[in-house]
């Protein structure tokens, strides 16, 4: 009986550790696009230079 308890405490630990965690990256997540998710691990850290725009004129 003790094994019941112990594996329906232990599934809703992890249950409880996805949700916290499937919360925290999404509140994290906002203002990324599914493009930007995908070129994360090509990101060196460093910003990317600043073009100036011409006008179409």
């Amino acid at each position: 009986m003790e094994v019941f308890a112990v594996t329906i405490f232990m599934s809703l630990a992890f249950a409880v550790l996805f949700a916290v965690l499937f919360l925290g990256e999404r509140s994290q997540r906002k203002h990324r696009s599914i493009e930007q998710d995908a070129l994360l691990p090509l990101d060196d850290g460093s910003p990317a230079p600043v073009r100036p725009q011409n006008p179409l004129s």
